[in-house]
């Protein structure tokens, strides 16, 4: 089913449709050793073998008259009574044989008397029932009269999960499909083209009104059942699978959408090759689409005919035409065996998204999957598990689609190619026309991997949330090396960790280097990558196999402080390194682009340091690396680069003007805990004296006693007392003495 959110104004139109010639199924293969799909209820007395629905609808009101006729066979010895889902609807005659049966209708089910039917018995039983005047609160089927988005009357159903009971008696479970299909016969006003499941049988014209009669000969669940009827505009296409099959295309919209719905369905036959190509033969009769609206949802893949919101024509949404294409293989050939399992059906189709972009645009699928399904790591996703969502959620696209498609696409990473897809076709052929549950997709995988996956499906199946990854890297020099170090740290939003291999690959001017895999699965690790080219930086998971929030941080630049004739660049303490650092290189260049030069002898033990020497009123650019603690010949990549220009001497050409009065300013940072910088003001040249005194009155340090020109000033202290100690934690007080003047600042150290 496509989620995609419309808000659009829809149109209505006209149209017939010719009978395509019948298209057989092919048979599917079974692998010998694989069961056939099991039976979810073991206590479900009869299976239900077909569907055929008489249906009259008025198209003036929400009204419909219908005989429902259920083929099934017993399962049970002494079978009397059957029991049959049937919502809001008026039952008023049961039959079998032509004889009337009783029957009750208590809690929205149905239970019918019928003869006793022995074990492997099958018997039929017909239900005459109507439905109308619902109002609002319509379910299952929908009519609306001409109006709003509907601009000429159109009547649909719409019935997953479980809302066909609310317009047919039938036994609603995925589980439960009918084995020898279903039938149509829906008889409109003339004037009205009716769309459904299966091939066109005839069409009978009598009194005004006109009956057409489709057949759906494949096993079929009742949410899957569908028709549609409106005044559409009709054609046909046909599409050509790698195997030179042909496969009927039908396409029902209204009239005014014609022109513009030729050109964005023309890509359904290349979407459907790429699928026949993936996922082994198309395997129904035909593919058809009916646009309706207005509709709840942007897309229904009802088996063989898509109900689609005609937004997806006016806004050319070939990514959720691809979705419910695909979900003819997963979900309608192959079914979720409940409800339980709805990812096996949203999560596929969403990542088949993906695998037609890889087919469309020639490029991996992981750029779609970061693009599209980052809602993946949002929403319910982050407390329920995508498998067994609340009945209330199975549609929710953050945990279904989003995160769905990522357990695809993460399974295929694991796997790789040469056993992901073959694996899929054992999938499909195992469980073609049945249903399937998320134990028999793992036991295949197992099967084709050669080794247990538990460990894969446990963590991303019943675990809500993800993983975060944060990987800090040290080259051996800047700008280039043949080597890189990176310390993956993990953590998770449910402060489980999460084991999964994951690629690294290095990035030369020659491209991306070849992956090269790691297993991670613990709160911190490290591992050294070489490269015969100098390495610009090192990729994690560069084609997105694992759903994961993601940082590379870099040391940040805060800004640079103008002084005279010194510049001094402030940054923020580098944390993400949970080891920590050495210390930083400070670079300086003379333009944004370079190049750089390390103007600091050392690793610098502070977030700031004093350039001095420099021109006045000229641009200066910095950048700030973090040094490996383990090798400080290893720093980060660069930091944000910022400019500045430092000041002249106060009164000389270019200079700044003179400072008005003696002038102690506050220090930066405050607090502080490895140093703090200090800047004061002198209006004329004289004798200056700046320092550091206890709360208690003594004196720690003298940080400057000199003869100083007028202009600003700054000194720096490293929080250590004239012995070169490290000073205790606490307030301090900064005092300038100069001019005749005494000034004191507060200043607080932390440790």
């Amino acid at each position: 089913m496509g989620m995609r959110l419309l808000v659009l104004t829809m149109i209505t139109a006209a149209g017939a449709l010719a009978a395509a010639s019948p298209r057989e199924m092919r048979p599917l293969p079974r692998l010998g050793d694989m069961p056939a799909a099991a039976r979810f209820d073991s206590t479900h007395a009869y299976d239900v073998q077909s569907y055929s629905l008489d249906l009259a609808l008025a198209m003036t009101n929400d009204s419909l008259y219908g005989r429902q006729r259920i083929t099934a066979v017993s399962r049970s010895t002494g079978l009397d009574t059957i029991v049959l889902n049937c919502a809001g609807l008026t039952v008023d005659s049961v039959f079998q044989d032509g004889a009337a049966r009783g029957f009750r209708i208590a809690n929205d089910t149905l239970y019918a008397g019928i003869a006793p039917a022995g074990a492997g018995e099958h018997f039929a039983l017909d239900i005459h029932y109507r439905l109308g005047n619902r109002g609002a609160s319509r379910r299952g089927y929908y009519w609306y009269p001409q109006g709003g988005e509907a601009l000429r009357p159109v009547a649909y159903t719409m019935s997953a999960p479980q809302d066909a009971r609310w317009w047919m008696p039938c036994f609603d479970e995925p589980w439960d499909k009918a084995d020898s299909g279903c039938a149509f016969a829906v008889t409109a006003p003339d004037g009205y083209t009716v769309a459904a499941n299966g091939l066109l049988q005839d069409t009978v014209c009598a009194g005004g009104r006109t009956t057409w009669r489709w057949k759906e000969r494949a096993a079929i669940a009742t949410y899957l059942m569908a028709f549609h009827v409106s005044q559409y505009a009709h054609w046909a296409d046909t599409a050509r699978t790698m195997g030179g099959d042909t496969v009927p295309l039908a396409y029902y919209v209204w009239p005014s959408d014609s022109a513009a719905a030729r050109l964005v369905f023309d890509s359904v036959p290349v979407m459907l090759a790429c699928y026949d190509s993936l996922f082994g033969p198309y395997p129904f009769a035909k593919y058809g689409m009916a646009a309706v609206a207005p509709f709840m949802f942007g897309g229904m893949e009802n088996q063989g005919m898509t109900t689609i919101h005609r937004g997806w024509i006016t806004g050319n949404d070939q990514y959720g035409i691809a979705h419910e294409l695909s979900h003819m293989w997963w979900g309608d050939l192959v079914t979720c065996g409940t409800w339980a399992d709805i990812w096996l059906n949203e999560g596929f189709a969403s990542y088949c998204e993906a695998l037609y972009y890889e087919h469309a645009a020639a490029n991996g699928p992981g750029q779609y999957m970061a693009q599209n399904f980052g809602s993946a790591m949002t929403g319910n996703a982050l407390t329920h598990p995508v498998y067994d969502p609340p009945l209330a959620l199975i549609y929710d696209y953050s945990m279904e689609y989003a995160k769905g498609a990522w357990v695809v696409h993460m399974l295929r990473g694991v796997m790789g190619d040469a056993q992901f897809f073959p694996m899929l076709r054992a999938y499909r052929d195992s469980f073609a026309f049945g249903t399937a549950v998320t134990a028999d997709l793992q036991r295949l995988a197992e099967r084709h991997h050669g080794g247990p996956l538990d460990w894969f499906f446990d963590q991303w199946l019943l675990r809500p949330g993800h993983p975060s990854y944060t990987a800090v890297c040290y080259h051996r020099t800047h700008p280039d090396s043949l080597s890189v170090t990176v310390r993956l740290r993990q953590t998770s939003t449910t402060g489980e960790l999460y084991g999964m291999p994951v690629a690294f690959a290095c990035s030369t001017d020659a491209g991306l280097g070849p992956r090269l895999t790691r297993w991670v699965g613990l709160p911190s690790q490290e591992w050294t990558f070489d490269d015969t080219l100098p390495v610009r930086r090192l990729v994690v998971d560069p084609d997105n196999y694992v759903l994961k929030a993601f940082s590379a941080p870099v040391p940040q630049l805060k800004r640079v402080v103008r002084g005279s004739y010194l510049l001094t660049p402030v940054w923020s303490r580098f944390g993400a390194d949970a080891a920590g650092v050495a210390g930083y290189n400070v670079y300086r260049g003379n333009s944004a682009a370079g190049p750089f030069a390390r103007v600091n002898a050392s690793p610098v033990d502070d977030t700031l340091y004093d350039d001095t020497g420099l021109v006045a009123n000229v641009m200066y650019y910095y950048a700030i690396t973090a040094v490996c603690d383990g090798d400080t010949c290893r720093e980060t990549r660069f930091s944000n680069i910022t400019g500045q220009k430092p000041l002249g001497v106060a009164g000389e050409p270019g200079g700044p003007p003179l400072p008005a009065a003696v002038e102690l300013r506050p220090n930066a940072p405050n607090p502080f805990e490895r140093g703090t910088a200090i800047e004061f003001d002198l209006p004329a040249a004289g004798a200056a004296t700046l320092s550091v005194y206890n709360a208690a009155g003594q004196l720690v340090r003298v940080l400057l006693d000199a003869r100083l020109p007028a202009g600003r000033h700054s000194a720096r202290w490293d929080g250590r007392d004239g012995g070169g100690r490290r000073a205790a934690a606490g307030m301090y007080l900064c005092r300038l003495t100069a001019g005749g003047r005494r000034l004191v600042r507060a200043m607080q150290l932390i440790r």
